[in-house]
C-alpha cells in the first residue's frame, strides 16, 4: 500500500500505453519516413514506460525512509521520481497531441517527432539514473542514505554517470520538470552559454567574445540537438577560467545594453538601503570582550548600501 501523499502513476503509464499503441499502428501505415521515425519513437516510448513503471513504484515505497521527518518530505530519490513523472507526463501530453491533429494538413510531422524523440532519449538517460539509484539503495544499509564507508562507490558513481549523455536535458527538452514560465530564462542561459564557449577558445578575453557570441547564438537557437550536443561537450571540457569569464558578462556594456533592450524590464515596488552604521560583535572566545567592525569606505565616503 502507497503511504498518505504519494501519488499513483498506473493511470500515467495506462494512458502512455494505450497513446503509444493507437498512433504506432496508425504510422506504421503510412509508409513515410516521417512515419517510421513516429512508429519508431512510439515503439521507445511503450518500452520505456513498461520498464519505468516497477522501478518507480519501487521507489514510491521506500523513498519516505530518508526524508528529514514527515513534514520535510525531500531527499534525491523523492527528486528522480518525481522528474522521471514530470518526463513521463510530458511524453504522454505530446502523444495525446499527436493523436488528436496527426490527420491535420496543418500537422507539423518533422518538429513533432523531432520532440518525442528528445523525450525518448530524456527518459532513456532517466532510466540509467534510477538503475544507478538502485544501486546505491542495495549497497546503502536500510534507511541510510549514505554508505557506511568509502569503499570505491563514489568510483562506481562517477564512472557510471560519465557514461551518460546528458545532452538530451539541454535541448528541447531542457526545464521539462520546472514551470513554464521559467523555461524561456533557462534556454537563454543555455543558447547563451553554448555561444560563448564556441568563441571563448578563438580570441582574447573581452568584448570580442562577447560580441561573437552574439552573432553565433542564432544557430543554437533554431537547432536544440546542436545546442544539447555542444552544451554537453563544453561542460565536460572547459575550465573554471570560462565560468568565470561567462558570469562575468552581464556586467560589460554590451550585454548589458542588449539586455535593457530585449529583457522585460521589472518594476521596483520598495528600495532597500542599509546605513553605513558599525556593528559591535563579540569575540568568540570572550564574549564579554566586543569588537567594532567599521562600515566600509569606498572613495566618496561612508555610504548606504542599496
Amino acid at each position: 500500500p502507497s503511504r498518505p501523499g504519494s501519488m499513483d502513476a498506473r493511470p500515467l503509464f495506462q494512458s502512455l500505453q494505450a497513446l503509444a499503441d493507437d498512433n504506432a499502428s496508425f504510422f506504421q501505415r503510412s509508409g513515410t519516413e516521417s512515419g517510421r521515425r513516429f512508429a519508431a519513437a512510439f515503439a521507445a516510448l511503450r518500452e520505456h514506460g513498461r520498464r519505468l513503471e516497477p522501478a518507480l513504484r519501487h521507489f514510491a515505497r521506500l523513498y519516505h525512509r530518508f526524508d528529514l521527518d514527515e513534514a520535510t518530505p525531500g531527499n534525491g530519490y523523492r527528486s528522480l521520481v518525481q522528474t522521471a513523472r514530470c518526463c513521463l507526463a510530458h511524453a504522454v501530453h505530446k502523444s495525446r497531441y499527436v493523436a488528436a491533429h496527426r490527420r491535420s494538413v496543418f500537422f507539423r510531422a518533422g518538429h513533432n517527432v523531432a520532440e518525442l524523440e528528445a523525450y525518448c532519449a530524456a527518459l532513456a538517460q532517466l532510466r540509467a539514473l534510477l538503475c544507478l539509484a538502485q544501486r546505491l539503495l542495495a549497497h546503502n544499509r536500510p534507511g541510510c542514505l549514505f554508505p557506511p564507508e568509502e569503499d570505491g562507490l563514489s568510483e562506481l558513481v562517477l564512472r557510471e554517470y560519465s557514461t551518460m549523455h546528458n545532452g538530451c536535458f539541454y535541448g528541447r527538452c531542457l526545464g521539462f520538470q520546472f514551470a513554464p514560465s521559467i523555461r524561456p530564462f533557462l534556454q537563454t542561459i543555455a543558447i547563451g552559454l553554448v555561444s560563448f564557449g564556441e568563441n571563448y577558445k578563438r580570441d582574447d578575453m573581452g568584448l570580442g567574445v562577447a560580441a561573437g557570441s552574439l552573432f553565433t547564438s542564432g544557430k543554437f537557437a533554431i537547432d536544440p540537438e546542436l545546442r544539447g550536443d555542444e552544451f554537453e561537450r563544453l561542460t565536460q571540457n572547459l575550465d573554471v577560467h570560462f565560468w568565470k569569464s561567462f558570469w562575468n558578462l552581464t556586467e560589460t556594456e554590451l550585454l548589458a545594453s542588449v539586455a535593457s533592450m530585449t529583457a522585460t524590464q521589472v518594476g521596483v515596488c520598495r528600495a532597500l538601503a542599509v546605513p553605513p552604521e558599525p556593528l559591535e560583535l563579540p569575540l568568540a572566545a570572550d564574549p564579554s570582550v566586543t569588537v567594532t567592525i567599521a562600515p566600509p569606505v569606498a572613495h566618496t565616503g561612508p555610504g548606504p548600501i542599496y
